[in-house]
């Protein structure tokens, strides 16, 4: 159905995208696999017109086709779920769904097929989310749920999903699993572009590996074990070794007591000791996300006390919250963590302008070692930072926090959208900062995750602490059954 042949990309005289070729069959999943920085993203924004190629040619149903815009790509039939999220915020589910192709009727627009076309779409994938509600109002993984109804209800024969499951827990991944297994038996394709392995071998027919920019091979997935796909993702650079060695509990360090919210989180205590990573565990919705962001002053909360080396303080902005050592690492790095039409060094000189404000020569020397230290791919400073794969943008939303020097990080879906390698080097970044004896809140989606960095784990159930394991003592079938209420 799709193919393409010898794609060249390149920005500002950096090669991206080098002579890749690749095709597409009716009916098929297609994994497209790859380091951080290897072109996937790029290579599939000129697939769906959203860039053009410098050079290459693209086939659909065998004939040469040139797209200059999405909507070119829309015409043929090709949707693109991206990983970052693409929606209005102030407009509702159901706008949302059939933007730009509104159904009409002799009074206008036709709400009330707006609003059960949206219905059945997001039943099909098990949620009942409100059509007339505003997307503002949702979280990550429920405006992940309307981008792919989106999809669907364009009725695309080709479907690009970038990271789909990224923010989904994992009863919200199982039935998009389905919905994308009945997609595939209506003859629609995906291109299945994601860096959870399992889910490669789990769902897709066959694999494509782009290493810099660069074809490496195309295969059926029974045709490679994980092990073979990871050596060819990742070439000579460290694997995934599966999480750090903190160095331990020592002094408490910060302390929260009480902290409530009405409808988000209620009677929340714990502490955090210097030299320690707690991991914070649950599913989506739980409210860890809803938690930390009040406790940074980025949200509300009813009551309770924050405490730092014994002495209580208050924090009623983000601002308070760093000026008393604290940072925050958030789960959305778009829409809270870059300042996206900036250069990549004035979004890592963010937290740390005022220390520099006379000295700019000294920040931008601090930006060129942070970049340096996170190994960043990138041409310059000064290049806006979404030209950044996402893998490497989420770097960059760390490494100002680096320049400041925190005492406590929370840092929520650090490794969201993140290639096994970028991974490995996040973890030993997160151990580095416990063994110089910070303390770390790690809060994470991924459970292998929570348990190969975590001295502690606090698992949260609707709201509340539903119970703490302690490293020794914690496993995926334990911190399931705290997650679920015991369900």
């Amino acid at each position: 159905m799709l193919r393409v042949e010898n794609i060249r990309k390149s920005f500002s005289g950096v090669a991206v995208v080098r002579d890749v070729s690749f095709d597409v069959r009716p009916g098929e999943v297609h994994a497209l696999a790859g380091a951080n920085g290897a072109g996937k993203s790029t290579l599939m924004n000129i697939v769906s017109g959203v860039l053009t190629p410098d050079s290459g040619t693209m086939f659909w149903d065998g004939s040469p086709v040139e797209l200059k815009t999405p909507a070119d790509g829309r015409a043929l039939g090709i949707s693109f779920v991206h990983q970052e999220l693409a929606l209005v915020p102030q407009l509702s589910v159901g706008e949302n769904v059939f933007l730009g192709r509104h159904p009409v009727n002799r009074w206008g627009v036709a709400w009330d097929e707006i609003h059960r076309r949206t219905r059945e779409l997001l039943a099909a994938m098990g949620h009942t989310l409100d059509p007339a509600r505003l997307v503002k109002e949702l979280g990550v993984a429920e405006q992940q749920l309307v981008e792919i109804a989106r999809a669907l209800a364009s009725e695309a024969r080709l479907i690009i999903m970038d990271e789909p499951t990224a923010p989904l827990s994992g009863a919200e991944t199982t039935r998009l699993f389905g919905t994308i297994s009945e997609l595939r038996a209506r003859g629609v394709s995906i291109i299945y572009i994601t860096h959870r392995l399992p889910e490669i071998f789990q769902l897709a027919d066959r694999v494509t590996v782009l290493r810099d920019g660069r074809h490496v091979l195309t295969c059926d997935t029974s045709a490679i074990t994980p092990e073979e796909l990871v050596r060819k993702m990742v070439g000579d650079a460290p694997a995934f070794v599966g999480g750090v060695q903190p160095a331990g509990r020592s002094r408490e360090l910060f302390r929260v007591v009480g902290f409530t919210a009405a409808g988000k989180f209620e009677d929340i205590s714990f502490d955090v000791n210097a030299g320690e990573v707690l991991g914070l565990a649950g599913l989506v919705g739980a409210g860890r996300t809803e938690l930390i962001e009040a406790i940074f002053g980025f949200g509300t909360h009813d009551r309770g006390a924050l405490y730092l080396d014994g002495t209580q303080i208050r924090i009623r902005s983000p601002f308070d919250a760093v000026r008393h050592g604290l940072a925050l690492v958030p789960d959305d790095r778009k829409a809270k963590g870059l300042v996206a039409n900036a250069s990549v060094g004035f979004n890592l000189g963010l937290t740390s302008h005022h220390q520099f404000l006379l000295r700019p020569r000294r920040l931008r020397e601090s930006a060129g070692r942070a970049v340096r230290d996170l190994r960043v791919t990138l041409s310059s400073l000064d290049q806006p930072v979404t030209t950044l794969s996402g893998g490497n943008q989420q770097k960059i939303v760390l490494g100002k926090w680096l320049l400041v020097g925190a005492r406590v990080y929370f840092l929520d879906e650090p490794t969201r959208g993140i290639d096994v390698s970028a991974k490995a080097e996040i973890h030993n970044l997160i151990g580095g900062l416990a063994r110089d004896g910070a303390g770390v809140v790690v809060v994470s989606s991924e459970i292998d995750e929570i348990l190969g960095v975590a001295d502690r784990i606090l698992v949260m159930h609707r709201g509340r602490i539903a119970g703490e394991l302690a490293r020794a003592n914690a496993s995926e079938e334990r911190i399931v059954e705290l997650a679920t209420g015991g369900e």
